[in-house]
């Protein structure tokens, strides 16, 4: 009975003690204000105290490993379960706090070139050659090693400089130091020791002076400092004082026999709670509160507990890690280190082309970064002289890590599947070869890597092999060939045993959930989101070529799978949405008021002209002629002026919805790259300016398949979607030279076609295809149109024949005018160019002069003699702004959502449409083409622009309750 209530004491004493240290370390951590002020307190002297004891109890623990741990070879294998066990904590930590540091991770993953929980390193490393330490130290007299000691920790507490270099004592060579004090103390039977009374007497001192120093340095630093740096100065594991104390506590508790055993793997959890900031850092997150840290201090003191009795026990049962790791009684470190490295150096050499296939991945991870800036510079760093090499190895190494894992992955998914090791390599590098190629011409032309609603275009695929040069086809299927005879070498030659299927299966699970987690990427509060933000992962959606440098091709790939449309609007309801009809039901009956036509009887032509923007505006470019002199002229007699494109050398489908929708993209997710793939199939209805008309026709003289257009113009309710290789076939089919485009004469013609075999008004959305990349000598008039300025010899050639076709643009838009001119029926043409082209070096893709495009209005005769009226010059306009216009030229009556579109395009600023920032903190430009901000809107402007967002968000993302309303009728 007297043996259970001694050892139930002992227990209680060393729970106390670890609520103590835990306690501690917590209210450290947490730094409440007692802490912060000042000021002297009641709780601060505490505090002080709990501190020193804290640290008292940490050296008598090592104090107590040294003296009772068995030393041998085996405490490696606990080391390895202390390391595993931090992982484990290091991930549910993360699940808990949802937070973390890269250098965290490194610290969890590498923690003795990290220095992450020394202590428990410099313990264990005292352990492990303890014999030779017991056999040195019986040489000298227990005094003596005891005035080594001495000094040692005396003269840096003394003179406050750390002349050893042992720190505070959260080190390596303090923790070895304290356990080899320990093995001092088993050289001798210390309940055995001859204690008189200066022995007493000495003890009592320093106990009194730790306690003296701890309760006094507060005041003396607060008195002679006027603050608290020095005020814990002797808190620390190398004071002499908290040494001596440990001393003290060890010494009395084996002389009183209590026989207190530190178990193995709690002692050292103890220590590894103790050494990691980490640790402490998650447990506290946040809390302030004495009461709490308190409370937490038990748990984890609990825990600690259960985790070593845990481990304990499984280091028993499991002897397999004793094998893989080469352990034996036997063995000296000496001989367990020669043997260890020769079972490095045979593995290598066995699994060296697994090993080589790693290293090959890693350089394609680095290519990928590298290939996805153009001109291998880092200019989202702000500074031009760093290049994307440097940026990439030093800055984003993580990344690089991250990207190589990914790529493994792939290689052991399809490994899984086809069981040969050569075939499945070369495949996986040639899989991945053609994605960074593709990415980095994308990344050329048009700013922005592939995306994944690009890829889900699968019947677009083979139109988009046409557009690729001739010799790149053959050099690829060349790349093939050989590819071909070297898998059939290596499978031959170099024959490599094959992974059992447990294995293989393993690996392709482990593929899917890892690449299937990105389906959660952008989900707020999910796992794979936050872990992906703490890892450092920069999507960067609003510009997604700089994601890709910061990211990789692969992991920006992967960002831009889990897609949000639209942010929720706090305010969005029922309610809400139908106030805003009947608001702007009222605003329509005032316009209509003053307007006599119907859209439904007028013939509008909705032009998109690929790619087309006179170069003669941009300021870094002078041509000899000008290639869109016709153009000019109407836009100086019509309605007309610059449209701000949310592209740059792409984008073509998100001005097309825009136009059709009055809906800007820039208050879309950053995660929307294009409107077509990504919104209108999770619509259930997207209502468009078609739909007004008894009539309405696409015509596209080009594949179809692009951007989804065949669904797309379905959903929109056109009746009819000319393209190539449709029932409705295009006619007239005109080539320019070797341009192997159809020409904008052929639209034209298909268009006037339609335009003549319908009486009644209707609807045409025509979209060019002449002037799409590349911009080779395809014309025998390039010569005309010399470009001049800042660039080289092939940016001038480019620019030449992109103008060449212009030109023929020009000429192709006079003849289509006079002719609808001779129409007698109402007929509008909106003619825009949807974006620059992707040829201009020198232009700031954020400036507003690489978003300009031409646009005009033109009414014909008949319509003109019927109501149509020209506007004046409307310098700025967005894609939005279309419909608006038109009903007003055409002075047709507007339906309540179209009287907004008609007050926007009247008192708003023109909206950059390409400023993405999920609808926060739009930017606009005004007349002048200066940048106006949304803080410098006036009340009115403001509530305009939150109605076209409420609007935008009810027909995309919310309930669609406008369509119960009668928000889009024409009274």
């Amino acid at each position: 009975m007297k043996n259970l209530i001694k050892k139930l004491c002992n227990a209680l004493m060393a729970c106390v003690a670890m609520v103590i240290v835990k306690f501690s370390l917590l209210i450290a951590q947490a730094n409440p204000t007692f802490l912060q002020s000042n000021l002297l307190s009641k709780r601060l002297f505490a505090y002080s105290l709990l501190n020193n004891f804290s640290n008292v109890i940490i050296g008598v623990l090592l104090i107590l490993i040294g003296y009772q741990i068995k030393g041998n070879i085996k405490l490696i294998k606990k080391y390895v379960y202390i390391y595993v066990v931090n992982l484990l904590i290091f991930i549910g930590l993360f699940l808990w706090t949802r937070s973390f540091t890269i250098q965290n991770l490194y610290d969890a993953v590498l923690p003795i070139t990290r220095n992450t929980y020394p202590i428990v390193l410099g313990a264990i490393s005292a352990l492990l050659i303890k014999d030779k330490l017991k056999n040195w130290f019986k040489k000298y007299r227990f005094p003596v090693i005891l005035s080594g000691y001495a000094i040692v920790f005396a003269l840096p507490s003394i003179f406050n400089k750390d002349i050893f270099g042992i720190g505070n004592g959260n080190n390596a060579i303090t923790a070895f130091l304290l356990v080899t004090l320990g093995i001092v103390f088993s050289n001798v039977e210390v309940d055995k020791l001859h204690i008189d009374k200066k022995v007493i007497t000495l003890m009592s001192i320093s106990v009194m002076l730790n306690i003296t120093l701890a309760l006094s340095m507060p005041f003396i630093s607060w008195r002679i400092r006027g603050d608290f740096s020095t005020a814990y100065r002797f808190n620390v594991l190398t004071s002499i004082s908290v040494v001596a104390m440990s001393i003290v506590i060890f010494t009395v508790g084996q002389k009183l026999k209590t026989n207190i055993k530190i178990s193995e793997y709690i002692g050292l959890l103890l220590l590894l709670v103790y050494s990691n900031n980490f640790i402490i850092e998650k447990i506290v997150n946040g809390s302030i509160s004495l009461k709490v840290l308190l409370f937490k201090s038990c748990i984890v003191s609990i825990i600690v507990v259960v985790l070593g009795w845990l481990l304990s026990k499984i280091d028993k049962r499991n002897l397999t890690l004793e094998e893989r790791l080469l352990l034996n009684d036997d063995k000296s470190i000496n001989l367990w280190g020669r043997n260890l490295i020769s079972y490095i150096i045979t593995n290598v050499k066995k699994y060296r082309f697994n090993i080589m296939n790693i290293i090959f991945l890693y350089i394609l991870a680095y290519v990928s970064f590298i290939l996805m800036s153009p001109d291998f510079s880092a200019p989202h760093l702000g500074k031009d002289h760093t290049n994307i090499f440097f940026y990439t190895f030093f800055v984003r190494q993580h990344m690089l890590i991250l990207n190589t894992m990914l790529f493994y992955l792939l290689y052991r998914f399809i490994y899984g599947i086809i069981g040969r090791f050569w075939i499945s390599v070369i495949l996986n590098y040639a899989v991945i070869a053609v994605a960074i190629v593709a990415d980095a011409i994308k990344i050329h032309y048009r700013t922005e890597p592939i995306l994944p609603a690009e890829v889900t275009m699968v019947s677009a695929y083979g139109d988009i092999l046409s557009m690729v040069p001739q010799f790149i086809l053959w050099i690829t299927a060349i790349i093939i060939v050989i590819l071909i005879g070297i898998i059939i070498y290596c499978e031959r030659k170099l024959p490599q045993n094959k992974v059992k299927w447990r294995f293989r299966i393993l690996g392709i699970v482990f593929a899917v959930l890892v690449y299937s987690s990105s389906t959660r990427i952008n989900h707020e509060g999910s796992i794979v989101g936050d872990f992906l933000n703490s890892y450092g992962n920069l999507p960067t959606f609003e510009n997604q070529e700089q994601g890709a440098q910061q990211n990789g091709a692969l992991q920006q790939f992967l960002n831009n799978i889990d897609v949000t449309i639209m942010k929720k609007e706090t305010d969005y309801s029922k309610k809400k949405v139908d106030k805003l009809a009947r608001k702007y039901s009222k605003l329509a009956n005032e316009i209509n008021v003053t307007r006599d036509n119907n859209l439904s009887t007028q013939t509008i032509i909705f032009n998109l002209s690929e790619s087309l923007a006179n170069p003669n505006r941009l300021k870094e470019v002078e041509l000899s002629h000008n290639p869109l002199s016709y153009i000019d002229s109407v836009k100086g007699n019509t309605t007309s002026g610059l449209m701000i494109s949310s592209g740059l050398g792409g984008g073509t489908a998100n001005m097309e919805y825009m136009t059709l929708t009055g809906l800007p993209v820039s208050n879309f997710s950053p995660t929307i790259a294009t409107a077509y793939t990504q919104v209108v199939p999770e619509s259930e209805r997207t209502l468009t300016i078609n739909e007004y008309f008894k009539k309405s026709t696409a015509i596209h003289p080009y594949n179809g398949s692009f951007y989804s257009r065949k669904a797309v113009y379905q959903k929109f309710g056109f009746q009819r979607f000319m393209y190539l290789g449709s029932k409705y076939k295009i006619k007239h089919k005109i080539k320019i030279g070797t341009n192997p485009y159809l020409s904008d004469e052929t639209a034209y013609q298909n268009t006037l076609d339609v335009i003549n075999n319908y009486k009644d008004g209707q609807f045409i959305n025509l979209v060019t295809m002449q002037n799409h990349l590349p911009y080779s000598d395809y014309y025998d008039n390039s010569s005309d149109y010399q470009a001049s300025g800042d660039m080289d010899d092939g940016e001038k050639y480019n620019i030449s024949n992109y103008s060449a076709g212009l030109s023929y643009t020009d000429k192709a838009v006079q003849k289509f005018i006079e002719q609808i001119d001779k129409i007698n029926k109402p007929i509008t043409l909106v003619f825009y160019g949807d974006h620059l082209p992707g040829i201009y070096s020198n232009v700031d893709e954020n400036s507003l002069e690489a978003r300009e495009t031409d646009y005009f209005i033109y009414s014909n005769k008949y319509a003109r003699l019927h109501g149509a009226k020209n506007l004046k010059h409307v310098k700025y306009v967005s894609p939005i702004d279309f419909i608006a216009l038109t009903a007003e030229q055409t002075n047709s009556k507007v339906s309540p959502y179209y009287a907004l579109l008609t007050e926007i395009q009247k008192e708003l600023p023109t909206i950059k449409v390409y400023a993405y920032n999920n609808g926060k903190k739009p930017v606009f430009v005004d007349k002048k083409g200066k940048t106006v901000k949304y803080e410098q809107l006036t009340k009115k402007q403001k509530q305009l622009y939150n109605d076209l967002k409420l609007v935008q968000y009810d027909l995309t993302t919310g309930n669609q309750y406008l369509y119960r309303t009668k928000f889009f009728e024409i009274g």
